[in-house]
């Protein structure tokens, strides 16, 4: 199977340029339509529609969403941007809509732990001495994931945003490189016990994480220079 998250990476790419501006003057709209696409994803597994799919439809659509990689590559673009040098057109762009499309990952994401919740969540509160020790890993790194993301989530809503003072709105915005980091991590704890069938997923995560880090790295220190030129 061809890597997901390369592909969600495209896509995402497409939908943010594509859809900027109607994303800019529409984001209510956009939030209802991936809370709309949770709920059938949900359906999709609780109701059993699964069986009945075309496998199709499951491999190269819902996917996309069950799995975590559009959601994960929503983050990536996120990420990058932070990265990346704000002068450049393209990056300037899609700065514009980096709030709205971190909450557009954030309510995926949710469908994604809901999915796997329940019966992976299920197991870590009632049973997890049951559970394989990397599934009990990922379970509880991903319980700690969503308590940092929820406040992530709502403090980038602008409404919120706005009432806060930016000091303490900035201190809290830190905690996503932490909330990165465990993404990364996630991913290598449940692939690297599959190293021979996900050693390109694993190549990929690691090129693509390495590099923000490489990237977000050589940022700060170039603030640091201009701070100390400054002063």
């Amino acid at each position: 199977m061809y890597p997901y998250i390369l592909v969600s990476v495209a896509l995402t790419l497409l939908f943010a340029f594509g859809c900027r501006n109607a994303l800019k003057k529409h984001a209510g709209l956009f939030y209802l339509a991936a809370a709309l696409i949770v709920v059938l994803e949900v359906i999709y597994y609780q109701f059993g529609i699964r069986d009945m799919a075309p496998e199709w439809l499951t491999a190269h659509v819902v996917n996309f969403f069950k799995r975590g990689a559009l959601s994960t590559a929503m983050f990536i673009v996120v990420m990058y941007l932070g990265a990346l040098d704000g002068n450049r057109p393209a990056v300037r762009k899609l700065m514009e809509i980096r709030g709205e499309l971190s909450i557009i990952a954030c309510i995926l994401t949710l469908g994604h732990n809901i999915v796997y919740g329940m019966k992976h969540f299920v197991a870590l509160f009632t049973n997890p001495w049951e559970m394989k020790p990397n599934v009990l890993i990922a379970a509880i790194l991903s319980v700690i994931m969503i308590a940092i993301m929820i406040p992530l989530m709502v403090t980038s809503f602008k409404a919120v945003r706005g009432r806060m003072p930016a000091s303490r709105w900035k201190s809290l915005q830190r905690l996503a490189y932490v909330f990165f980091a465990l993404i990364y991590i996630h991913v290598m704890v449940l692939f690297l016990p599959k190293l021979d069938k996900k050693l390109v997923d694993i190549l990929i995560y690691t090129v693509i994480f390495a590099l923000y880090l490489i990237l977000r790295l050589i940022k700060a220190a170039k603030r640091r220079k201009l701070h100390r030129q400054g002063t």
